[in-house]
């Protein structure tokens, strides 16, 4: 399987241009990058950077994995958000309608139970 981090440099890279802005952006050295790019083409069985020189340039097959990687990232990210969501519970006021006889007899234990959840 292909590691995600290693897939969000990619991305970086298509975005940035260069290694070296990767490296930058991402507080990461360029060997470090270049050498998680080179393990990420190893997983993925086929080239996805041409080198020539210094320069780096993906190959359609580095182009089409960064549009995967994009609704990959997307799915996680939204993933999160609802794991965060589902962390913190419901939030908000509640409004409640009531009679005043039924608001003094049933009001406080709800409040109670609603608390304890």
């Amino acid at each position: 399987m292909l590691d995600v981090n290693r897939l969000r440099l990619l991305r970086e890279l298509s975005h940035r241009g260069t290694i070296a802005a990767v490296a930058k952006a991402l507080a990461f050295t360029p060997s470090a990058v270049s050498q998680q790019l080179s393990t990420l083409e190893r997983e993925a069985g086929v080239p996805l950077l041409t080198r020539t020189g210094r320069r780096v340039t993906l190959t359609p097959a580095g182009v089409n994995l960064v549009e995967h990687t994009e609704a990959v990232l997307e799915h996680l990210a939204r993933a999160e958000a609802e794991l965060a969501r589902a962390r913190t519970g419901p939030a908000g006021p509640v409004r409640i309608g009531s009679y005043p006889t039924a608001a003094r007899a049933l009001i406080p234990a709800a409040l109670a139970a609603l608390a304890r959840t």
